[in-house]
């Protein structure tokens, strides 16, 4: 029997104790007065309380404040980068990928004189801004539209820049709103231009160059160039001023790049020739010119681009704001504006595509919040309730003494929660009023309902608890958690869990993450940890029982004392077991996904890549390329390949690379990258007759099924038959590709074997020199001045393009935040549940050492009365987050969460993606709980052996 529930220990208490039961029920009594059951009886009830316990009250009101501000927090956090994200990828796109674009087109017939009048597009823009309505809202006064002519007309006057023979191309614009966006540098804006009259020669029309374009193009003020593109007869045009854009960032000079400054275009070369480059320019003419546009024969091209305003968007009107855009796509909204206009006008482009993105990324990243979620929720849960039943336990003696005296369940019940709800309310509500406060976001119900259910969880956890426990008389008794038998009640709660577990990793197994916010998919991890707790629980007895046995033969009694105190445990134990093992479950399936999202990223940089390093070029690289490569500095192992992409041809109904290389260096490089052994062995088996081994890619192997295939190289048609597979391979990043030996195919077509331009490589490889990087600047530098049109990548600039967007850092800072709170409360249940224990050791400690026992036994014993419990927790928690990686990793899709689903330069290869354990985050927390109960346990054994004997023992203590 502890203090707490002797009544004679309890009457005489200091400066400091809370009272005892006795003292506690006639204060209650006293409280209560001749009005027990009026208002006032209850307010009194809880000042006495408050003014007789305050640290007790303050300690709830902290936890209920820390637990609501979290709570509340989570939804809004999640809000906040979600928003973050979703308008941050909206602000870094092209104009037409971030609002609504509507294009039309004109083709002049040349038996009918028609003009173009800029009245129109004036109609349709008003037609178009009167039917926008939310959530779609549109940047006032940033919509560009205007006329452009559609193709491109030659520049053939002399005196102009070029970078070939061939002659510069410009196109016409005029675009709506040129003098309120320019700031004109020489000369003046363009001239109004009278419509051109019938059989008339073109007249000479006006228009402004950007000071950059008359820089690389060489143009001056009152220069005239002559524009020919279908019609025989050139369009003349005067360069009347050089402007200057007075914001280069805003819509208006991002329509198309080409406003800013000329580009520099390719026409396809012929085959074997290197290509010949041209400068492309733009002039801007008033929008009056746009009547002389169809001279030129060509089409023309209308376009109007409308902003969205991306800092009113949120990310919960993502679902309504596609529907929006569809409807102006293909819906009413579509046919509307065609109605009114009388024009075909329709959506060219909007912001569906990276919406759509983003909704998927969402998706992806949302399960891995939400595992974040339960798990700490969990975690609480389960503080809050060990909180209540802490301060039940506590004063179960004074509980007892209120019901034998006539109190009912539901008066005992109904003070107690007037009396937690005093501490626990104002605590709730000013943590909710803080993340409504701290983190403001344009939702607040779900925040409010969950830092309002934290508070009733808090308010109804000790009434509760206490009226189950005294809902009956019944004799004082132990209930060791050794000697205690499971009820029939208890077994049908773990075979309910037991299902409840089997169906959530059936179903994610089976359905994976791709179904979004499903609550018991994301539960998933933490019924395993349930179960598994459970498990435990059940086994935790016995080798107990079968340890206490040698003990007892011990020449000391510390071991054998230690051993049966952790026997005596109270069978309440199992919420802080269930809280540990949560924990550190949500902890470990975390850093089992970020483990495998790095992991991924890393391979995939280097499938995508090849090598350290990679030179592509479009056509062919040069032959001195290799030799200036390997000057750079860090270059190792170097290899050049060529690779021919081939379209879908039978039996192959889609793209797919031919690798033409030499097996011995290829097979050397391959192994250099870490990447599957490259089989140069298949190659020795073909003696100059029959189909030419290959080996293929298992989707190409596949669909070859065993028969010799013909395909189309740069020197022929050739036969092979497939001699091995590969996963993947540096030259081709894909699932689809073919190798073959160089000297073979040669072999085979000896006649073109010859021409270089069909043999030439194409690609080169490059690692890294041991101990040492390859110069990526250098790389770069020697790969432009060698070849035209070549791509050049390195590994770790790849793997640094596939770090977290915006969405998936947000999503891995909230997962993160949620753990490191479950570790908190994780470690809130360890100490509530050494405190729960701490009165019954503080006595037995003080009472042996009257019996001489010395200050390191003490450490000792409660070493090892509490670490086996502490050690089941660590030692479940290794094994459940190992058990969780096969269990539940077929079902987590870990692809968008790695590389996201919006567009890529380059598409990264999923090679070796999925769960990986990740020792830190296993060994890490459990390390961390050890010490920290060794430590807590250290300090009460420390603080019992400073107090004198007399303070903790009286006549009557019984331990």
């Amino acid at each position: 029997m502890t203090d707490e529930q002797n009544p004679e220990r309890g009457t005489e208490h200091g400066p400091g104790r809370e009272p005892g039961p006795e003292a506690a029920a006639d204060a209650g009594r006293e409280a209560a007065g001749p009005e027990a059951e009026g208002g006032r009886g209850g307010l009194a009830w809880v000042r006495v309380r408050l003014r007789t316990a305050p640290a007790a009250a303050l300690a709830l009101f902290a936890l209920v404040l820390a637990t609501a501000f979290l709570a509340a927090a989570l939804p809004r956090g999640v809000d906040r980068y979600e928003n973050h994200a979703l308008r941050e990828s909206l602000r870094h796109a092209d104009l037409r990928e971030r609002g609504v674009t509507l294009l039309d087109s004109y083709e002049p017939d040349p038996l009918e004189q028609t003009s173009l009048d800029p009245v129109g597009s004036d109609q349709v823009e008003r037609t178009f801004q009167s039917l926008v309505r939310p959530p779609l809202s549109l940047l006032k006064g940033q919509a560009v539209y205007g006329v452009r002519t559609a193709g491109e007309a030659k520049v053939p006057d002399p005196g102009l820049a070029r970078t070939s023979p061939n002659d510069p191309a410009a196109s016409l614009i005029a675009q709506a709103g040129l003098a309120g966006h320019v700031r004109v540098v020489a000369g003046r804006l363009p001239q109004p231009a009278a419509p051109p009259q019938e059989g008339e020669r073109p007249r000479t029309v006006e228009g402004v160059v950007t000071e950059k374009t008359a820089q690389v193009l060489h143009l001056k003020v009152g220069q005239t160039v002559h524009l020919s593109q279908l019609s025989p007869v050139p369009l003349p045009v005067r360069v009347s001023g050089i402007v200057a854009p007075l914001d280069p960032a805003s819509p208006w000079w991002n329509e198309d790049p080409d406003l800013l400054h000329p580009l520099v275009h390719a026409p396809p070369p012929p085959p074997g020739e290197a290509p010949q480059t041209y400068w492309y320019f733009t002039v801007l003419v008033d929008r009056t010119t746009a009547m002389t546009f169809p001279v030129l024969g060509g089409g023309i091209s209308l376009y109007w681009h409308h902003p969205m305003d991306v800092d009113r968007l949120s990310a919960h009107q993502v679902p309504a704001l596609q529907k929006e855009l569809s409807s102006f796509d293909s819906g009413p909204d579509s046919v509307a504006l065609q109605r009114r206009t009388g024009t075909p006008v329709a959506v060219g482009g909007s912001a569906s595509t990276l919406l759509g993105a983003f909704s998927r990324d969402r998706a992806a990243a949302s399960p891995l919040v939400l595992v974040a979620a339960v798990g700490v929720g969990t975690t609480a849960f389960a503080v809050l309730l060990m909180a209540g039943g802490l301060a039940a336990d506590r004063r179960r003696v004074e509980i007892s003494l209120l019901r034998s005296r006539g109190g009912s369940l539901r008066g005992i019940a109904r003070r107690l929660a007037a009396e937690t709800a005093a501490a626990a309310v104002p605590g709730g509500v000013l943590g909710t009023a803080l993340a409504l406060l701290l983190l403001p976001t344009d939702r607040a119900a779900t925040a409010v309902a969950l830092g309002a259910l934290v508070t009733v969880i808090a308010v109804l956890a000790l009434p509760l608890r206490a009226a189950w426990t005294v809902r009956r008389p019944r004799p004082a008794s132990r209930e060791d958690l050794a000697a205690a038998r499971p009820s029939r009640r208890r077994l049908v709660l773990e075979l309910t869990v037991t299902v409840l577990v089997a169906g959530a990793v059936a179903a994610l197994r089976q359905r994976g993450t791709d179904g979004g916010d499903d609550p018991y998919l994301a539960a998933a991890p933490v019924l395993v940890a349930v179960a598994a707790a459970l498990v435990l629980l059940r086994l935790y007895p016995m080798p107990l029982r079968v340890l206490a046995r040698p003990a007892a033969r011990l020449s000391g009694a510390v071991t054998h004392l230690g051993l049966a105190r952790a026997g005596r445990s109270p069978a309440t134990a199992q919420l802080p077991l269930l809280a540990l093992l949560v924990s550190l479950t949500v902890a470990s399936f975390g850093g089992s996904v970020l483990a495998g999202i790095d992991h991924g990223r890393d391979r995939a940089a280097a499938a995508t890549v090849g090598a350290d390093a990679r030179i592509d070029a479009r056509f062919a690289l040069s032959p001195q390329l290799a030799a200036q490569v390997r000057k750079v500095p860090g270059v190792g192992r170097l290899v050049t390949v060529r690779v021919e992409p081939n379209g879908p041809t039978p039996p192959f109904d889609s793209t797919y690379s031919v690798v033409i290389v030499d097996p011995a260096s290829y097979a050397a490089i391959t192994r250099a990258a870490g990447l599957p052994a490259f089989p140069a062995a298949a190659y020795a088996r073909w003696d100059g007759h029959g189909p030419l081994p290959a080996v293929v890619s298992p989707d190409l192997a596949r669909r070859m099924a065993g028969r010799p295939t013909q395909i189309t190289t740069g020197v022929g048609a050739v036969e092979i038959s497939a001699a091995a597979t590969l996963p993947a391979t540096p030259a081709a990043p894909g699932a689809a590709f073919m190798i073959v030996s160089a000297a073979q195919l040669h072999r085979v077509h000896p006649d073109m074997a010859a021409y270089d331009q069909y043999t030439e490589p194409t690609t080169l490889l490059a690692m890294n020199a041991p101990g040492a990087h390859i110069d990526g600047p250098a790389l770069h530098k020697a790969a432009r001045e060698s070849t035209t049109y070549v791509t050049v990548l390195l590994r770790g600039e790849q793997r640094a393009a596939l770090t977290d967007t915006p969405l998936q850092h947000g999503a891995r800072d909230i997962y993160l935040a949620a753990v490191a709170a479950g570790a908190v409360y994780s470690a809130l249940a360890l100490l509530l549940s050494l405190l729960q224990a701490a009165p019954q050791r503080t006595t037995l400690l003080a009472r042996l050492r009257t019996m001489g026992m010395t200050r390191a036994q003490s450490q000792r014993l409660v070493l090892l009365e509490m670490l086996p419990q502490v050690l089941l927790a660590a030692v479940g928690g290794v094994l459940v987050g190992l058990a969780v990686i096969p269990l539940l990793g077929p079902g987590v899709d870990l692809r968008a969460l790695t590389f996201g689903s919006g567009p890529q330069d380059l598409a990264p290869v999923d090679f070796g993606l999925g769960l990986h354990a990740d020792p830190w985050s296993l060994a890490l927390p459990s390390a961390g709980l050890l010490v920290l109960a060794c430590a807590v346990l250290l300090v009460q054994a420390w603080i019992g052996a400073r107090r004198r004997e007399s303070t903790e023992l009286r006549v009557g203590d019984r331990v």
